[in-house]
């Protein structure tokens, strides 16, 4: 039977990385240290290093939980059907992460505007190759003849829906709801890169 986390220890980690994500509105990572962290969170040093090696760890595990929630939105529906791609599924599983994103802003803010963006989209190529490993692999884009590397073409769409998703979060009246938004993104992808990419597109 897995071991219940204690209810101080994550009443903890919510204190520490709230903290962070505020003193992130107004200082750049590197200026931050863990007693800028501590003192926000009324901990002490001690405390904060029971629960993160350092404020590496502590920005390490934010993004986790933020691309472990747009994993977990990918693993509640089939989206690949033998070499199609069914774009209302799609649709319907984006639509669920960016009310996700809605309801966590600064959290999602913070992830695109500070973490490395080779690294965040290294992770998200690393989530989409998992899972979708048998589509990529049947990719066969060209250009005059020569081969384009598959890590290059969803390394490309990847970049897409990072530059995409930091202008979405920027919006400051969200006048474009979750649904609005994931329908666009999808309508922009599925008509035009997916297309040219040779992917199956299931419109049912």
């Amino acid at each position: 039977m897995p071991k219940k986390v204690d209810l101080r220890i994550k009443r903890t980690n919510k204190l520490i990385t709230q903290a962070f994500i505020k003193l992130l509105r107004s200082k750049t990572f590197d200026k931050i240290t863990i007693n800028d962290i501590s003192d926000e969170a009324m901990i002490n040093r001690a405390t904060f290093y029971s629960h993160f090696k350092d404020k590496f760890d502590l920005f390490e595990q934010i993004i986790d939980k933020f691309l472990g929630e747009f994993a977990a939105v990918l693993d509640e529906e089939n989206l690949i059907e033998k070499n199609s791609v069914n774009v209302k599924k799609i649709e319907c599983s984006l639509t669920k992460f960016y009310e996700f994103v809605q309801e966590n802003p600064d959290l999602a803010r913070i992830i695109v505007t500070h973490s490395n963006k080779e690294i965040l989209s290294e992770r998200l190529l690393a989530i989409l190759s998992e899972r979708y490993s048998e589509i990529f692999n049947a990719l066969d884009v060209r250009n005059d003849n020569l081969k384009i590397p598959t890590d290059f073409v969803v390394s490309y769409i990847t970049s897409i829906f990072t530059g995409t998703l930091n202008w979405w979060i920027g919006q400051k009246n969200n006048e474009i709801t979750a649904s609005e938004f994931a329908a666009l993104v999808i309508k922009l992808i599925s008509n035009g890169h997916l297309t040219v990419l040779g992917v199956n597109i299931n419109q049912d």
